[in-house]
């Protein structure tokens, strides 16, 4: 079945049917489910990549977004992962996804790039190097970061207040009355992670304390933070309070602490709200990231690049409020 063809059955123009097929364009509301019934009924898809090669020009479309993204490993990753494809699909646009684990991962990534004729990039690289910044930004595509900002303002970046998520985390564990705090960080090069701790510290010194124990995790898993649970069990215990750069780690150092039967009673804040933090064996209190938003508002950003509409005097970094959720 092909449009010509089904065209010719409606009794309707072969425009009509690609306008049915194209969100946007003006068609009457009857005629184009008329024609989506009828393409369901016969089994006719369009050529997306067959209409883009035919219209070489400006206006030509692939419709396809690439998403940068590795790390799958972190629950939050995999989550905004589903949220970035939920809003561009409802934009109809369809996302291809890049794993990318290293900067040679990226390098391969960055090639065939060209060849997937893509509309546009999401590049989530808040847990990548912050060497594969500098190759997302000479992509010669709309571009959009997630997690981390382009220090020269050139590409549009959306990203949590992750100062503010350490505020908020520090003013939690004060009100509780804790007074010798700990900061789990993240990877040692992570923005998020670096701001996250500096918010942190900040409220903890306003408040007249000496500044918090800083520990190193290297990254975001519950591997990691499983790992700093096991092995500095006694150094968590002698703390009353501990803020984690991600749900995950916190989960970690939770069932570490629990293996090693030390620090048990350690009250810990993690950072995303991801779903497992909500867990029977978790209930974690945790910062929560607005995942649904930050979906939202770098699929805009991007769109608005794609169809040359981006406003010129809006901000490079997008930053959006995290809210704390308390549980046990």
């Amino acid at each position: 079945m092909t449009a010509a063809m089904l065209a010719a059955q409606l009794g309707v123009s072969r425009s009509a049917v690609s306008r049915a097929f194209t969100p946007g364009t003006r068609l009457a509301a009857a005629k184009r489910a008329t024609i989506l019934a009828a393409a369901r009924e016969h089994g006719y898809q369009p050529n997306v990549f067959a209409s883009a090669l035919s219209t070489p020009n400006s206006r030509s479309r692939s419709h396809l977004v690439a998403i940068l993204m590795g790390d799958f490993a972190s629950p939050f990753q995999s989550w905004l992962f589903a949220e970035l494809t939920r809003v561009l699909q409802r934009h109809g646009k369809l996302p291809v996804l890049l794993n990318v684990e290293a900067t040679e991962d990226l390098d391969q990534a960055v090639l065939r790039l060209g060849s997937y004729q893509v509309d546009g990039v999401l590049a989530v690289v808040g847990s990548l190097p912050e060497s594969c910044l500098s190759q997302c930004v000479s992509l010669a595509l709309p571009l959009v970061l997630l997690g981390r900002s382009d220090p020269a303002g050139r590409v549009p970046s959306v990203q949590t207040d992750n100062r503010q998520a350490g505020r908020l985390a520090a003013q939690h564990l004060l009100a509780q009355g804790a007074q010798r705090l700990g900061f789990l960080a993240g990877r040692a090069d992570g923005e998020a992670s670096r701001a996250r701790g500096a918010g942190f510290a900040e409220l903890v010194c306003q408040a007249g304390l000496p500044p918090p124990c800083l520990l190193s995790a290297g990254g975001y898993s519950h591997a990691a933070g499983l790992a700093m649970g096991q092995q500095h069990a006694q150094t968590l215990a002698r703390l009353d309070g501990l803020f984690c750069a991600s749900d995950a780690l916190a989960m970690g150092v939770m069932d570490g602490c629990r293996q090693g039967l030390a620090g048990q009673g350690l009250p810990i804040v993690g950072c995303d709200d991801v779903p497992q933090s909500a867990w029977p064996a978790y209930r974690l209190t945790t910062v929560a990231q607005p995942v649904a938003q930050l979906a939202e508002a770098a699929v805009r950003r991007l769109l608005q690049q794609i169809d040359g509409s981006a406003d010129g005097g809006e901000a490079a970094v997008t930053r959006l409020p995290p809210s704390l959720v308390c549980r046990d």
